[in-house]
């Protein structure tokens, strides 16, 4: 991907540019060619060849510089030069090359669109902008009454277990009506079914994978998701049993229960015959819905009932493109005509209409914008050489469409196995330690990362999962046709390789490849496997996308210009000694149970160290960090499980000495006592901090070093009910805080007071014991900005509190208060307020929410009242 590559490039360059004139002007011409490429995208498909082989061309020329400059840095301790020969030659092609961007740029610039004018420079006002749910409408179009047929068959029928499927064409919207289903709170809230479970298969799933994920998703209705985290460990180490052991477990855990299972996108007779052998038939109305566009599979899973997606008719086809290219939903006239035409070569199917809609969405709103999109899909259409496959050209059009910024974030999606849900700060961080995400004047380059993930999410290029408690993306993931096409245009691009099976040969031009995704860690583990693999010796990027592999790893992690590592899922137990030779590393992360060695200071370019524990260990009194970790300065992520920080290199430092790790922004989890005045003075730029303590004990904390800070987590590991602790008086807060989480601190509800000062908190956690007593009593405090509350495991009893308190709240969750009178109804008088869950509470607790819930169904006020409680 030629603007991946060379922006990554012009990142090297910049700081050796001064050393050799050559270098200079390998610089410029680079980023000549950076700002040709910024205003060629959109292509139009009459330019589309030529556009082509200009990236082809220019991301060779890349690559071939990026090999020069860093093959001489690993030689350089040797005092050796860069070839001058080398560097001569390639600014000649360079040379060459720019001429022909020239001649493409003039070929397309007198198009009205104008996406190369503000399509690759983001504004600090874009940047600044806090982006939530999106306010486009999620509603199901046309599909109304299959949703409710298929309902009436989950429900109704004969007690022995039934298996329905849903067949047609991919992108007809298959997965979305079952994911209705399996979320639809009237099925949830009648506790219809006491178990549930969700599985998605990909075409090179086994029987044991489907099993062990089944196990791994269970979830026990009535109670919320992270409280059948002993079913999902039961999953998760099942990757490494049998399928028959596997099966046998699942087979017990939906013995005698009624279950709804949702089996995504099966595709052969043989798997499915092998997974339904340890299905239970309990004869008490279990149900399993199963998708599939295999009208053979679906006959053969069920002869007599099969359901048959249709495409959306006209009517329904506008209204969906509408509901995706406009906030309200609602066109304007002067863009029906072209948007109805744009429609009506959707052929019908949901998911083409929702990638267009969110291409439209992202145009100016003029007639001459819209034909450009007309045009093209035309083309697109045309170029198809079946029916069948349009859609696939119309998928592949908002690639084409999407600036050069997007297009590496997007193909990046590629990398994970089918059906993926990735961790957005997981993302954050590969995107940004890659080096295709360009700076602003001002801002971060994680708020690049997340504003362009934002952007493909209102493109509907990649799908919301899960947020976090202020409404941002925690979890996201990709459509399994456009990760198709993310990886069909990342092996044209040879921008990621990805390994998913013993007999794989690898694409042509493999010595070009830049990244290999591995979706089965024990691949690796095989000799000819591992050996084909590292013959890519350019390989910059190494994923290790499949599930945890907890055996030691037998081979070493020796691809020697790595910039990326994730080595997450594999278990270690020496730390790779050969890692710290990568003098290139950014990005580290890796499952180790011992001390990080302190050789590590090697790595002078890290920017991410990512130390997971298996089993997980608590280091009391100590650190797995060496002293040398306050010497890399470009860290910008220290993650990793409960422990100390090393003591700073020398107890004599000077108040005037200079910062330390000033890029740092996030911290987690360090023991509280670490956090002292001078110890945190050397991290002036942290955004987030997690801290912890082992029992409530006196705690100084001088958070107000920190004038950046917007996220702190402080827990208690062992809480004790009742405490007398006095730590608060000296804990400072900073002003900048929008999100705080307090778990077994044991304070007074008047402390309340100290939270109460802060101007921009948004979201408030308060967990197990973070407050004693058993009346809290607002009286005259005011929350203004606080969105998100979130009370769990307290002795709380009466709760006094009104509308006024929390102006903006949007979420209530109240989790395992057993001993709460009532939620206040005034609460539910919140203008904002959209949803108040209770999760196993007192009883009379449960008749309060009840209550609410029936006030806001007469007065129809937007407002959902979950109750998951067996007194419900």
């Amino acid at each position: 991907m030629a603007y991946a590559a060379v922006v990554s490039l012009v990142q090297i360059l910049e700081p050796l540019k001064s050393d050799q004139f050559l270098i200079k002007s390998l610089h410029d011409n680079f980023s000549s060619l950076q700002s040709s490429l910024e205003r060629i995208y959109p292509v139009p498909r009459r330019s589309k060849d030529h556009a082509d082989q200009l990236e082809i061309d220019i991301r060779d020329a890349a690559y071939e510089a990026q090999d020069l400059i860093e093959s001489w840095k690993i030689r350089s301790s040797e005092s050796e030069e860069i070839p001058l020969q080398d560097l001569q030659e390639l600014i000649s092609k360079l040379d060459r090359i720019a001429d022909s961007a020239k001649g493409v740029v003039d070929s397309i610039g007198h198009r009205t669109d104008q996406d190369h004018q503000k399509g690759e420079l983001l504004s600090e006002e874009a940047l600044s902008t806090k982006s939530t749910y999106s306010s486009k409408s999620g509603r199901i179009v046309g599909q109304e009454k299959d949703f409710q047929k298929i309902k009436d068959l989950l429900l109704g029928g004969k007690e022995q277990l039934q298996v329905v499927p849903i067949t047609g064409l991919p992108g007809i919207g298959k997965t979305t009506l079952a994911r209705s289903l399996y979320d639809d709170e009237d099925m949830e809230q009648k506790k219809i079914f006491q178990v549930r479970s969700w599985v998605t298969v990909s075409q090179e799933s086994r029987p044991g994978d489907i099993l062990s994920n089944l196990l791994s998703s269970i979830e026990i209705v009535g109670q919320r998701r992270d409280a059948t985290d002993s079913i999902k460990k039961m999953g998760d180490r099942a990757n490494e049993d049998s399928a028959a052991q596997l099966g046998v477990n699942l087979h017990q855990r939906l013995f005698n229960v009624k279950y709804f299972i949702v089996i995504d996108d099966m595709w052969e007779n043989k798997v499915w015959n092998e997974v339904r052998n340890y299905l239970p038939d309990n004869k008490n109305g279990s149900r399993i819905l199963l998708t599939t566009r295999s009208a053979e599979v679906a006959k053969y899973v069920n002869d007599k009932i099969q359901h048959q997606m249709e495409p959306l008719n006209e009517k329904d086809s506008w209204i969906l493109l509408c509901d995706k290219a406009f906030e309200d939903g609602i066109c304007p006239p002067h863009l029906e005509e072209v948007g109805k035409e744009i429609s009506k070569h959707c052929d019908g199917l949901p998911l083409s209409l929702t990638v267009v809609g969110g291409l439209l969405s992202q145009k100016r709103k003029k007639v001459e914008d819209w034909e450009f999109v007309k045009e093209d899909i035309y083309a697109a259409v045309e170029n198809a050489d079946r029916k069948e496959n349009r859609y696939l050209e119309i998928l592949s059009l908002s690639y084409n469409h999407l600036p050069g910024r997007l297009r590496g974030c997007f193909l990046y999606m590629g990398a994970f196995p089918e059906d993926s849900e990735i961790l957005a700060s997981k993302l954050i961080k590969l995107w940004v330690t890659e080096g295709f995400l360009t700076t602003p004047a001002s801002g971060s380059l994680e708020r690049v990362a997340r504003h362009s993930l934002n952007e493909l999410i209102d493109r509907n290029l990649i799908s919301r999962r899960r947020v976090t408690s202020d409404s941002q993306i925690k979890t996201c993931g990709v459509h399994d046709s456009l990760r198709a096409l993310a990886v069909e245009e990342s092996r044209k691009q040879k921008f990621f390789f990805s390994r998913y099976r013993y007999v794989q040969d690898l694409p042509e031009g493999s010595d070009r490849l830049r990244r290999l995704s591995v979706h089965k860690n024990i691949l690796m583990c095989l000799e000819n496997v591992y050996n084909s693999t590292k013959s890519i010796k350019s390989a910059r990027t190494l994923l290790y996308a499949g599930p945890h592999h907890h055996h030691p790893f037998p081979f070493p992690l020796t691809f020697d210009l790595l910039r990326v590592l994730d080595a997450l899922t594999l278990y270690f137990i020496e730390f790779p000694k050969e890692v710290v030779a990568l003098i290139h590393l950014r990005y580290l992360s890796l499952t180790y149970n011992g001390k990080i060695p302190s050789s590590i200071s090697k790595l002078r370019n890290l920017q991410v160290l990512i130390v997971r524990q298996h089993p997980k260990i608590i280091f009391l009194g100590a650190s797995i960090l060496p002293v040398e970790i306050w010497n890399m300065p470009q860290l910008r992520h220290l993650l990793f499980t409960e422990s100390n920080l090393p003591s700073l290199p020398g107890l004599e430092i000077d108040a005037n000495d200079s910062v330390l790790l000033k890029n740092l922004q996030s911290l987690s989890d360090v023991h509280a006592a670490c956090c002292i005045k001078n110890v945190l003075r050397h991290v002036p730029n942290l955004t987030k901090l997690g801290t912890w303590v082992e029992e409530p004990s006196d705690v100084h904390l001088c958070l107000n070093q920190l004038e950046k800070l917007e996220s702190f987590k402080f827990i208690v590991l062992n809480p004790i009910p009742n405490p007398e602790n006095n730590f608060l008086p000296k804990l400072v807060f900073p002003k900048t805080l929008t999100k705080l989480t307090l778990s077994g601190c044991g304070l007074h509800w008047e402390d309340m007071a100290i939270i109460e000062e802060l101007p921009n908190l948004e979201v408030l956690k308060l967990r197990e014991f973070a407050f004693q007593g058993p009346k809290w009593d607002l009286e005259e405090m005011f929350f203004p900005e606080l969105k998100f509350l979130l009370l769990e495991a307290l002795q709380l009893q009466i709760w006094t509190a009104s509308d006024d308190n929390f102006p903006s709240l949007e979420r209530l969750i109240i989790r395992h208060c057993y001993e709460l009178e009532k939620i206040p109804p005034e609460i539910a008088e919140i203008g904002p307020l959209r949803l108040i869950q209770l999760v196993d509470c007192s009883p009379t607790a449960v008749a309060s929410a009840q209550e609410i819930k029936k006030d806001k169904q007469r007065t129809k006020k937007d407002l959902e009242v979950r109750i998951h409680s067996s007194w419900a």
